[in-house]
């Protein structure tokens, strides 16, 4: 036995002084949006590159995020010195209607331990003169540690000099009985999902749904924050470095926890709302098939809106 764990020990030490080998290294230059002027053309979807002294072995899998299953397995050897190589993307799977949607990603692998994923989203655009259908290609880009607020105006627009980040406030009049939905606007990109305000009584609860929740959608809030303000004056900023770091401010206010507006508000029925959560999420929700809404806050209801809020909401004393 003794000398059973001598060999065991002499082997454990001479492995550990054996260097990890080191991974296949490969160089992937992605295209980000292409066209499909026909539903029996091949486009580029991205270039690979062996940056490795040897030959690889690679293998790309294309993969329906819907329907969960390969539609796609190439095999092929790249060696050191090749020129990048392009490879193909075409049209999986027909769509229906114009604004049909469906995800693909795209998995490249080695046998010694590379793996990179592409993610991409096809688009029925329309058809072609010969009454064709068309497509368009977008990478679906991921918006890592991000921030959602709630619609309104933005501070940097009401006060220049309060802050240069682009947060949003949402003047509240809180006579109104019921619920008021307001947009919950991501990268002040994309409508990523609702803030509710519900109103019963004296008693107020503030709540957010992420669009897709439960339904197969991947928004993941990381951070949340609430600030109910009786006036703009009182109002504090989270002390932020977007996409680094968020530090919330105090506040006593919390989704879901009901609040008075008499004994938390002093009877304060016109109130300032900064809602400023940190959240990750796709372009294209994945595995839904669809796509976030673009913000395009300067369109005449969008505008309309921001001016009748600000109309309502206190007079602000400009210090700043």
């Amino acid at each position: 036995m003794k000398r059973l764990l001598a060999i065991l020990l002499t082997l454990s030490l001479a492995s550990a002084m054996i260097p990890a080998l080191a991974k296949d290294s490969l160089s992937i230059d992605v295209v980000k949006e292409f066209d499909f002027a026909a539903p029996n053309i091949e486009m580029d979807v991205f270039t690979i590159t062996n940056t490795n002294p040897y030959a690889v072995d690679v293998t790309i899998t294309v993969f329906d995020e819907a329907e969960k299953k390969n539609l796609q397995i190439i095999h092929l050897t790249l060696n050191p010195g090749d020129a990048p190589l392009p490879i193909k993307a075409r049209v999986y799977k027909p769509l229906t209607k114009k604004g049909d949607i469906n995800l693909y990603r795209y998995i490249i692998t080695t046998p010694g331990g590379y793996k990179n994923e592409q993610f991409y989203a096809q688009v029925r655009t329309g058809v072609n003169q010969y009454n064709e259908p068309t497509y368009t290609q977008y990478i679906n880009s991921r918006y890592s540690n991000n921030t959602a607020t709630s619609f309104g105006p933005h501070f940097r627009d009401v006060t220049p000099g309060l802050t240069k980040l682009w947060y949003m406030f949402t003047p509240l009049n809180l006579s109104v009985q019921g619920r008021q939905t307001y947009e919950l606007v991501g990268s002040n990109m994309y409508v990523i999902g609702e803030v509710y305000v519900d109103v019963y009584g004296d008693t107020v609860t503030v709540t957010y749904h992420n669009y897709y929740d439960g339904k197969g959608g991947n928004t993941n809030t990381r951070q949340e924050f609430l600030g109910i303000y009786n006036s703009y004056n009182d109002v504090q900023l989270p002390n932020d470095v977007p996409v680094k770091s968020y530090v919330n401010p105090p506040t006593k206010f919390y989704f879901g926890l009901p609040f008075s507006i008499q004994y938390d508000l002093g009877g304060d029925t016109n109130v300032i709302m900064l809602v400023r959560n940190v959240v990750d999420y796709w372009r294209f929700p994945r595995p839904e098939n669809t796509e976030f809404r673009r913000f395009w806050e300067n369109n005449a209801e969008r505008k309309a809106l921001r001016e009748s809020m600000l109309n309502f909401m206190d007079p602000i004393n400009y210090p700043y």
